[in-house]
């Protein structure tokens, strides 16, 4: 009963919900003997606990990963669009407006396929050695659909993608019409300084003057501009036309020139290669389906001590009604994991990128023939790496090139608490069941001050606290599984070569952060033991 409520620990190692993998290091490995594991398993998600604000409400409830791709007016998955629209606001004069790409629906579905192999080696009864290798294969289901309404749609491609000598050509004349108002207001306000036809000049060229700046800024702020034709390409002729007017009839010459306005609408087609455009300032790759190649994860080293073991029977005794044991346990995480790169939107990373240390301590007590509970409790601490990161808020999937900034990051420590009860209905056959509990409060971003690249388009100011938001998690799981095992009940292998067979699934219940994923996963593990020293009992 001790060996197998001790064996029943590696069957929570696979369980996290994390990228990490685990290495069973709550299972000792008998003296002399060399465990090899082998432990595929599959995780799918489509949907996360999150949390969003709605009006100055926090809504915390499951929500689908498509979420962040879906807007009935497409204008949320592009947030420099806000800038487009304010000034586009002090333009028409319209505090009201809001702009419309189209209607967008998103679906993202990711799934994980690992295999974690590994060795562990008893080097002494209460000593056990391992190092575990996953190898992990990343997939994203990516479906989309996107709706411009010729109706209520107002925005398409920005002008300077495809035209961009005529909207130069404007705001060169502009900036004549400009220059020539102010000519006029300086020759008029020289002679009579407080006359009204000074004034209105100084009115006229302040006006004009802050029209040409709010042009340029709209043209400039995003990759999209009012589209021909629209309700707010009216507004926005009309009131250069009274500009126009105003020139006119003071005697100097028309501006000459109109706004350029956009001619095509946002297809669906060129809304996945929008990444790859050049003017829109996204510089990535096209939003599409990710089949990842099988990659290295992050190694992990391990330690697992043996603290105390109550109720084993001597030689030739039978097993007491009650057998209970502690153990401790030291293991690190390298980080030859591969992040999730930065060009690629949707894709997930392979490890971390940075190491890992976790200490923890678990109990098994056995009754009888029948009933095992396994309970433990870890606490890892995440040391910090530099990396480069897009920093925008985590709801925005295509942020902007002119994001992406070396930063600091300093992942929060994170504690794991699991009990494990178990069935025997055979002294080889076990059935059991899983609670895992894991919390990590929120990680830490510090900007280094080094940018990867410049773009044309501009964008609001950086703030790290975006990437720190949401990346708190807190979940709680449960699971149900079955192993068939060959090892002695004792503790030692009663086997010239024992092995062992498991199989479960285990599905997060409740979590919070924003960002959790919400997984089903589904586990399958074999171990082989070969003896090489020591005796065989």
């Amino acid at each position: 009963m001790r060996r197998t409520l001790a064996f029943l620990s590696v069957l929570l190692a696979f369980s996290t919900g994390e990228l990490c993998s685990q290495a069973p290091t709550h299972v000792l490995v008998p003296r002399g003997h060399v465990s090899v594991l082998f432990n595929p398993s599959f995780d799918s998600w489509n949907s996360r606990f999150g949390k969003r604000l709605e009006g100055a409400v926090l809504v915390e409830e499951e929500e689908p990963l498509g979420l962040d791709l879906t807007d009935q007016a497409g204008t949320s998955l592009f947030p420099a669009i806000g800038k487009l629209e304010e000034q586009i606001r002090a333009l028409t004069g319209d505090p009201s407006y809001s702009g419309v790409l189209g209607a967008a629906d998103g679906l993202v579905v990711h799934d994980v396929t690992r295999i974690d192999m590994g060795a562990h080696v008893g080097v002494l009864d209460w000593l056990t050695l391992g190092v575990v290798a996953p190898l992990v294969k990343n997939r994203t289901v990516f479906e989309m659909s996107f709706r411009p309404d010729s109706l209520s749609s107002d925005l398409g491609l920005n002008p300077r993608i495809s035209n961009s000598t005529e909207v130069t050509g404007f705001l060169d004349a502009l900036e004549s019409a400009y220059n020539s108002v102010r000519a006029h207001a300086d020759a008029l306000c020289s002679n009579s300084s407080g006359s009204a036809a000074c004034a209105h000049a100084e009115s006229l060229a302040g006006r004009l003057q802050s029209f040409r700046g709010a042009t340029e800024e709209a043209y400039s702020s995003s990759g999209f501009f009012p589209i021909q034709g629209s309700a707010v390409a009216a507004s926005l002729s009309d009131a250069l036309a009274a500009l126009d007017y105003e020139m006119v009839s003071i005697g100097l010459s028309s501006i000459g020139s109109g706004l350029v306005f956009a001619t095509d609408w946002l297809t669906e087609a060129a809304l996945f290669a929008l990444p790859t455009m050049n003017g829109i300032g996204i510089e990535g790759f096209p939003l599409q389906d990710i089949n990842g190649i099988w990659e290295l994860g992050d190694i992990e080293v391990s330690a697992l001590v043996r603290l105390l073991d109550g109720g084993r029977p001597s030689a030739g005794e039978a097993s007491p009604f009650v057998q209970y044991g502690l153990m401790g346990s030291l293991l690190v995480r390298l980080g030859t994991g591969k992040v999730d790169a930065q060009d690629i939107f949707l894709d997930l990373p392979t490890g971390d990128g940075q190491m890992d240390i976790e200490a923890g301590i678990s109990g098994f007590l056995g009754i009888g023939s029948r009933i095992g509970i396994r309970s433990s409790a870890r606490y890892g601490l995440q040391l910090p790496t530099t990396l480069m990161r897009r920093v925008a808020p985590p709801e925005i999937v295509m942020p902007l090139a002119s994001t992406l900034r070396e930063v600091r990051w300093s992942p929060a420590s994170y504690m794991r608490l699991e009990i494990e009860p178990s069935w025997n209905f055979s002294p080889q056959l076990y059935g059991f069941g899983t609670y895992h509990f894991y919390s990590k409060a929120m990680d830490s971003y510090e900007l280094t001050g080094n940018q990867d690249r410049n773009s044309t388009v501009q964008v609001a100011p950086i703030f790290v606290e975006d990437l720190e938001d949401e990346s708190s998690r807190t979940f709680h799981q449960l699971g149900l599984g079955l192993r068939y095992s060959t090892l002695n009940g004792l503790g030692s292998a009663s086997e010239q070569r024992p092995a062992e067979v498991h199989g479960r699934v285990i599905y997060s219940l409740a979590g919070n952060g924003g960002h959790t994923p919400i997984t089903t996963r589904v586990e399958f593990g074999i171990r082989l033991f070969q003896r090489f020293w020591g005796s065989a009992n």
